[in-house]
């Protein structure tokens, strides 16, 4: 019998409300009824105790130890660690997995690239791009990857035009589910969940973060009502307060809106879910009478039939943020049947571009400091124009959202893109476990003389690579080019892990400054076998797993 093919994806959990979390469930869910492949998921925002994990059928590894417990201290100690890495080695040498699978952003991820087991597994990656252009560290952690796929054409372009030896393999879109269709009457639909039938509303699903632009949303639509003068108008924000964004309820203050805008609440005992005007976080349940009914979100999650009926709502969905790495819920409410704008920038350009939405042009591209990319300036004047256009031209809305209906389902499947990372696997040569997870194990021993002083920094850093942590294979990559850097100006940016990079906005000090620190030839000659220590160390555990299966 051949050998089923084991694929371990790196998710937050596939059953959370995320929207890595959804796309790793249903792709997940495709190739567990294959029988070729053996998947399993290292599950990275939950613990051992989750009521989840018995609903899931594959095999799940929790990443997170338990609150308060005696690792907890332990995994607070690095950034990386709620990504994966806490549990990530450990996962590998119990699963022993052919391809690891991750679709996530470069400091989810970056963690995988540098373990001491990366030479064992295929590492087939997705990751988030949603800006042009990407970070040096990003596209050479991405140019290491055996196979890389991409959310949207945007990305693809992105990436090839910055990296000529990217391993590029192709689209892998995210979709919406087959649930998400139209509901037969809007007006009936609308005042059974409480509003009056001939209200109008522009509705939009996203997080509170900083790049969903809310201030810029509740500007337009004040202008919106400004200059129509419309009583029966409203908009429907599906998001969540107190968060990492915007100050909500500052903004409905500041541009007038406190009556004009709606939000989910969902109740914590019966579980309805309740549009209402902001309430603070908790508000009194229409339903309960008891206060009870909370401001819906990661924590208090609406499931897939709650937000087919949200999407139903509304009269026309808008997407309005400075970048995005897809934005699926575009694709929600375009399967809903409800008229698609989206600022034509980032992933949000391929996907208004496929399924021929409202484009919505970016006034300008502003270069964000932190990341050196490029977000959208959304031009605010000309989007209150279209709203307007869309509204006074309302009878024509249900022909417009049937056809973008109709061009979502054309090019986006679950199916289809289940498909493109099958045929990867399929196609993809995989050696025998004795060739990787069973092979003898690779003790190096650094050497024990530091690096030449009378040589350059360059020859240094090949030194360290090749004689000190013995990967000459990395020579080239972002770490080595960081190391000779460092070396010629002798100093270096304090990092999070080991050595290794994250954004050096990660450390920035309370002067808004760089924290950067001496460094010299002695103190890299130390990381180096600190971090070759921990290779031997993970290698020995390896070696331990091969007798204990032997036994």
């Amino acid at each position: 019998m051949k050998k089923r093919k084991k694929i371990l994806f790196c998710t937050e959990a596939s059953f959370l409300p995320t929207g890595y979390s959804v796309y790793s469930k249903e792709v997940m869910s495709r190739l567990h009824r294959m029988p070729e492949f053996e998947v399993a998921e290292l599950a990275c925002y939950i613990d051992e105790n989750n009521p989840s994990i018995p609903s899931v059928p594959w095999k799940i590894y929790p990443n997170q130890p338990l609150q308060n417990g005696p690792d907890w201290g332990t995994y607070q100690s690095s950034p990386s660690f709620q990504f994966g890495e806490y549990k990530f080695n450990s996962v590998l040498l119990d699963f022993m997995p052919d391809f690891v699978v991750d679709i996530r952003d470069w400091w989810m991820i970056e963690f995988e690239a540098r373990s001491p087991f990366r030479e064992l597994f295929h590492w087939s990656i997705m990751p988030t791009v949603d800006a042009f252009p990407q970070n040096p560290q990003w596209v050479s952690t991405y140019a290491s990857a055996n196979a890389v796929f991409t959310y949207s054409e945007f990305g693809r372009d992105t990436l090839l035009e910055q990296c000529d030896d990217m391993k590029y393999k192709g689209i892998a879109s995210p979709c919406a589910s087959e649930n998400f269709k139209p509901i037969t009457n809007k007006v009936q639909h609308k005042e059974a969940m409480g509003i009056t039938g001939d209200v109008f509303l522009i509705g939009t699903v996203m997080r509170n973060q900083k790049r969903k632009l809310y201030p810029d949303l509740f500007r337009v639509f004040r202008k919106f009502l400004d200059e129509t003068k419309s009583t029966n108008t409203y908009l429907y924000c599906h998001t969540c307060y107190p968060d990492v964004g915007w100050d909500i309820p500052r903004l409905l203050q500041e541009f007038d809106l406190t009556d004009r805008v709606l939000f989910t609440y969902k109740c914590n005992l019966c579980h309805e879910i309740q549009p209402n005007f902001f309430k603070d976080s908790f508000t009194f349940c229409k339903k309960c009478g008891k206060f009870s009914s909370h401001m819906a979100g990661i924590n208090n999650k609406v499931e897939e039939n709650d937000f087919c009926k949200i999407y139903n709502l509304f009269d026309i969905y808008i997407q309005y943020a400075n970048s995005e790495g897809f934005g699926m819920p575009q694709l929600e409410a375009a399967q809903c049947g409800i008229p698609i704008m989206s600022v034509e920038y980032s992933a949000m350009e391929s996907v208004i571009n496929n399924i021929k939405g409202i484009a919505l042009k970016p006034l300008a591209l502003n270069r964000e400091c932190e990341t050196g990319c490029y977000r959208a300036i959304p031009n605010n004047a000309d989007t209150v124009e279209k709203l307007i256009e869309l509204y006074s031209n309302a009878d024509t809305l249900p022909a417009i959202g049937a056809k973008i209906r109709e061009n979502t389902l054309a090019h986006y499947n679950w199916d289809k893109t289940a498909h493109v990372w099958a045929q990867h696997f399929y196609e993809t040569k995989t050696l025998d476990h004795t060739q990787t997870w069973l092979s003898p194990p690779q003790i190096f021993t650094p050497d024990p003389a530091l690096p030449p002083q009378d040589i350059s920094a360059t020859d240094q850093t090949n030194y360290l690579f090749e004689r000190v942590l013995g990967k000459p294979q990395w020579i080239g990559n972002f770490l080595w080019k960081r190391t000779v850097r460092d070396l010629t100006y002798q100093r270096m940016v304090e990092s999070t892990h080991r050595d290794f990079y994250f954004n050096e906005s990660h450390n920035i000090t309370s002067s808004g400054t760089a924290a950067s620190q001496p460094f010299n030839i002695e103190k890299a000659y130390k990381s180096f076998c600190d971090l070759r220590e921990s290779f031997n160390m993970w290698e020995q555990t390896r070696h331990e797993n091969i007798v204990r299966r032997e036994l």
